[in-house]
């Protein structure tokens, strides 16, 4: 299993900054190996709220379906897959700091299958470089003013 964290601040309210990372549907804008996302339920984000997502991996589009299994605004939300090639768990967590906000994006967990544990440790030190990338594009997105949530 592999496990990653990487953090950012982004000089804007925490309360802002939460309630753009927790909108899956705003993944495409930030997350750069997100292709799509879809919710599979109606209704407000909670614990329970089941979506899809696809995101391009080591040159491979893969599909995951994943439940909310923690929310707790506007702090922290929590996403663990439920169906799909891995095994994952993936959180965003929102704090104040200083005149802005830490927002630190992490996963645990890995690729199924036969060569499940080589994939993993194949991707881990590319997905620890992308998270930080990713969020060094979602500090620029929400520091610019240009984005709010979608919802």
């Amino acid at each position: 299993m592999a496990t990653g964290e990487a953090s950012v601040h982004i000089d804007r309210p925490p309360d802002e900054v939460f309630a753009f990372v927790s909108e899956v549907a705003n993944n495409p804008l930030w997350r750069k190996n997100v292709v799509r996302m879809e919710w599979l339920d109606d209704g407000p984000m909670r614990v329970g709220r089941r979506g899809r997502q696809t995101q391009r991996v080591i040159g491979r589009e893969w599909t995951v379906e994943a439940e909310i299994v923690e929310w707790d605004p506007p702090r922290r939300v929590t996403w663990e897959a439920k169906q799909g090639p891995v095994t994952a768990r993936s959180w965003v967590r929102v704090e104040p700091d200083g005149s802005g906000s830490l927002a630190t994006g992490g996963a645990d967990g890995g690729f199924k299958g036969p060569i499940g544990g080589l994939l993993t440790r194949l991707a881990q030190p590319r997905m620890l470089k992308q998270a930080l990338v990713d969020l060094e594009v979602l500090r620029r997105l929400l520091e610019s003013g240009e984005q709010t949530p979608a919802g």
